[in-house]
C-alpha cells in the first residue's frame, strides 16, 4: 500500500510539474465519491419518512421504538454546513476596510467571490470556508503565521486559501464535504459505548447489540475511508492549483517561501506555546514568538527541511508534501504579480489587527495550564 501511494504521489508531482496545473476533472474516482455523497444526503430525509410512516401506517409498541429510532437518527444525521450565528470574533467590512481592501484585490485576482468576514485566531494556519445555507465565506487568519509572514507572504497565502474556492476541490464542496462529516458523526453515533459490568440475561442482550454497533460502525466506517481515498487524489491535485493560482497574484516566490516558513516555523511556534505554560510572564507572547523565529539558525531550518522531505511520499493524505509543492512553484516562470501591498497599507491593516492581537496573546496565555 506505502509503495502504491508513493508512485501514485510522485506520478500526480510529474503530471503538474512544469506544466500548467488543471482542474481537477470528471475521473471515475470523483463520479463515484459524488454518488456515494448523494445516497448519504437522501439518508436523513429517508430516515425521517420511514420513523414518519411507521408511525401513521402501523402504531404499535414495537414500530413506535423503531419509528422514534429512525426519526432520532435522522435528526442526528441531517446535514450540518454550520451557522454563521455561531462564528466569533469575526471582523467584517466596516471593522477593517484596509483588510477587506486587500482581499477583494486577491480574490478578484483569484477569480473567487469576496468573502464576508475574517476571523483571527491563535493557530499556525490559514483557512477558507463557506458557512450555513446562504454558504457565506470566511477566512481564518492565524495570527502566528500571518505575523511571521512577510507582505508578499500574506498575499501568497490568502491567494492560496482563496484558490480552494474555485480549484474544484471536491473536499471542501457542499455535497462531498457535507457528506464525509455525516459518515463522520454516523460511525461516531454506532460506536459502542462501555460494556456493563453485570452479568445477567440483559447483559448478553447488550452484548448482542453491541457487536451489531460495532458491525454496522465497521461498515460506516469502510464507506468513509473509501469516500476519503476517492476524493484524495484530486485533492491533492486541488492543493497544487491552489498553489499555481496563489502565485499568480503574487509571485511564485512568494508562494514557495511562504510554505517554507510554515514549515520551518510550526516547530518553533510550538516550543513558545509551550513555554507559555511557565508563570514568568515578562515577556509577551508576540515578543517571544518573533525573537525565537528569529533564532532558529540555517541549520536547523535546513533540517527541518530534510525531515519533511524525508516523510514517506503519501497519496492517501490531505496536501502533497512541501518540498514537492515548493518544487513545482520554483519552476514556475515569474510573472507579473497582481496584488501588492505597501507600506502604508500594511500599518493600516496591522492597526485593524491590533485588538486581535491582544485578544489571541490573552487566548494562549489563559489556555496554558499553568497560567496561574
Amino acid at each position: 500500500m506505502d509503495k502504491w501511494s508513493a508512485r501514485q504521489a510522485e506520478e500526480l508531482f510529474r503530471q503538474v510539474s512544469g506544466s500548467r496545473v488543471r482542474r481537477p476533472g470528471w475521473s471515475l474516482a470523483r463520479l463515484v465519491s459524488y454518488a456515494i455523497a448523494s445516497c448519504v444526503l437522501v439518508l436523513c430525509p429517508a430516515l425521517l419518512a420511514v420513523g414518519v410512516w411507521l408511525l401513521v401506517t402501523m402504531p404499535n409498541p414495537v414500530t413506535v421504538i423503531l419509528a422514534i429510532a429512525a426519526l432520532l437518527l435522522g435528526i442526528e444525521l441531517r446535514p450540518r454546513l454550520g451557522s454563521w450565528r455561531k462564528q466569533k470574533n469575526v471582523k467584517y467590512r466596516k471593522d477593517a476596510p484596509e483588510l477587506f481592501g486587500l482581499l477583494d484585490q486577491i480574490a478578484a485576482g483569484i477569480g473567487a467571490k469576496p468573502v464576508h468576514g475574517v476571523i483571527a485566531d491563535a493557530r499556525w494556519n490559514a483557512s477558507y470556508k463557506a458557512v450555513g445555507w446562504r454558504r457565506r465565506r470566511v477566512v481564518t487568519l492565524g495570527l502566528p503565521l500571518w505575523d511571521a509572514l512577510s507582505a508578499d507572504q500574506r498575499i501568497a497565502v490568502l491567494g492560496h486559501e482563496f484558490a480552494h474556492g474555485v480549484n474544484g476541490d471536491a473536499r471542501h464542496g457542499a455535497i462531498v464535504g457535507t457528506s464525509l462529516g455525516t459518515l463522520a458523526r454516523l460511525q461516531s453515533a454506532l460506536r459502542p459505548g462501555r460494556r456493563a459490568l453485570r452479568r445477567t440475561r440483559l447483559a448478553l442482550h447488550e452484548e448482542l447489540a453491541r457487536m451489531v454497533q460495532a458491525l454496522l460502525g465497521s461498515l460506516v466506517g469502510c464507506v468513509l475511508k473509501g469516500q476519503h481515498l476517492l476524493s484524495l487524489r484530486a485533492g491533492q491535485r486541488a492543493e497544487y492549483l491552489a498553489d499555481a493560482l496563489a502565485a499568480r497574484v503574487a509571485s511564485p516566490a512568494s508562494m514557495a517561501d511562504a510554505l517554507d516558513t510554515t514549515l520551518t516555523g510550526r516547530d518553533t511556534y510550538s516550543f513558545v506555546i509551550g513555554r507559555r505554560r511557565f508563570p514568568n510572564r515578562d515577556t509577551d507572547f508576540w515578543t517571544q514568538l518573533r525573537r525565537a523565529l528569529a533564532d532558529v539558525p540555517d541549520g536547523e531550518k535546513e533540517r527541518r527541511r530534510r525531515r519533511g522531505a524525508r516523510q514517506r511520499l503519501r497519496v492517501t493524505v490531505t496536501h502533497p508534501p512541501v518540498h514537492l509543492r515548493v518544487k513545482m512553484l520554483r519552476d514556475l516562470p515569474a510573472g507579473e504579480r497582481l496584488v501588492s501591498v505597501s507600506a502604508a497599507q500594511e500599518e493600516k491593516i496591522r492597526a485593524e489587527l491590533e485588538a486581535d492581537y491582544a485578544r489571541v496573546a490573552r487566548e494562549i496565555d489563559d489556555a496554558a495550564p499553568f497560567a496561574r
